[in-house]
C-alpha cells in the first residue's frame, strides 16, 4: 500500500475541525454494498451500521420538487405523462438489469435519450452532467450512470421509501477499528510508505528502456525550452 498522505485512510480518512472529527468526503452505504458488510463483520463492527429513511428533492425552475419514487415522478409538473411513463420504465428496467453489458460502449446521453427522449435529457440530466463533468458531459459512459441508478434503486425499504446507511462514527470507525484481527490502521502501517515528491517523480520517470521521443516546438525561445531539461528541440 502506497499512501501519499501522512495518515492512512485515503478518501475514507477524517480531518479535525475544531476538535470535531469530520469525514474528508461524505459517504453513504446502500443495501447492495456487500463487500462493506463483509468487511464490517470481519472487523467485528457489524452492529455499527445504521439505516435511515431518506428523501430526495429536485430543484427545478426555482422550486424544490419531491423526487425519487413513483408517486413523486407522477406528480412532477415539468414532464408530460408520456415522458413520465418512459422515465419510470427506464428506472424499472435499469434496477433489474444484472450487468452493464453493452452500456460500456454507449454514452449516458444516448442511453437516457433513447429511453426518455431528448427533452427529458436536456431538462433533467444534462444540467447535472454539465455541472459535474463540464465539456465531457455528453460523453460519459451509460455504464457509469446505470451503476449508480441500480445501487440506489436497490437500497429501499419499499417501492415508495429509499433507505441508506452509515457507519456509526463515520468511515474513521473502519480505519481505527480494534477488532479480533489486526486493525486496518495497523495493517496499513505495516505496508505504509509515505511517498515524497522525489519518490513520486522517480516512480513515474521514463525507464531507460523506453523508446525515445523528440518533441519539436516552433517559435519558442531556446532558454524557455532548455529550462524543461527534456528532449525538446527548438526551431526558430
Amino acid at each position: 500500500m502506497l499512501e501519499a498522505a501522512p495518515e492512512p485512510g485515503g478518501m475514507a480518512a477524517h480531518f479535525d475541525l475544531g476538535g470535531l472529527s469530520i469525514e474528508r468526503y461524505y459517504h453513504f452505504i446502500c443495501k447492495a454494498d456487500r463487500p462493506t458488510f463483509e468487511l464490517l463483520d470481519e472487523l467485528g463492527l457489524g452492529d455499527r451500521m445504521r439505516w435511515v429513511a431518506t428523501s430526495m428533492g429536485y430543484y427545478f425552475d426555482g422550486r424544490l420538487e419531491s423526487w425519487g419514487d413513483p408517486v413523486s415522478l407522477l406528480r412532477f409538473p415539468k414532464l408530460s405523462l408520456v415522458e413520465k411513463l418512459r422515465y419510470g420504465a427506464m428506472m424499472f428496467f435499469a434496477v433489474r438489469r444484472r450487468d452493464a453489458g453493452g452500456l460500456e460502449h454507449v454514452s449516458a446521453k444516448d442511453w437516457i435519450t433513447r429511453w426518455c427522449g431528448a427533452g427529458v435529457y436536456e431538462r433533467l440530466w444534462a444540467p447535472l452532467f454539465r455541472l459535474k463533468f463540464y465539456q465531457y458531459a455528453d460523453n460519459i459512459s451509460a455504464a457509469w450512470i446505470w451503476t449508480r441508478i441500480k445501487r440506489l434503486g436497490t437500497s429501499r425499504r419499499s417501492m415508495l421509501q429509499e433507505e441508506l446507511g452509515y457507519i456509526e462514527g463515520g468511515s474513521e470507525t473502519l480505519v481505527h477499528a480494534q477488532p479480533h484481527s489486526p486493525p486496518l490502521e495497523t495493517r496499513a502501517e505495516r505496508a505504509h510508505w509515505r511517498l515524497s515528491w522525489e519518490q513520486r517523480l522517480a516512480r513515474n520517470a521514463r525507464p531507460p528502456t523506453a523508446p525515445s521521443v523528440e518533441i519539436v516546438l516552433h517559435g519558442l525561445p531556446a532558454p524557455f525550452i532548455q529550462a524543461f531539461d527534456l528532449p525538446l528541440r527548438h526551431v526558430a
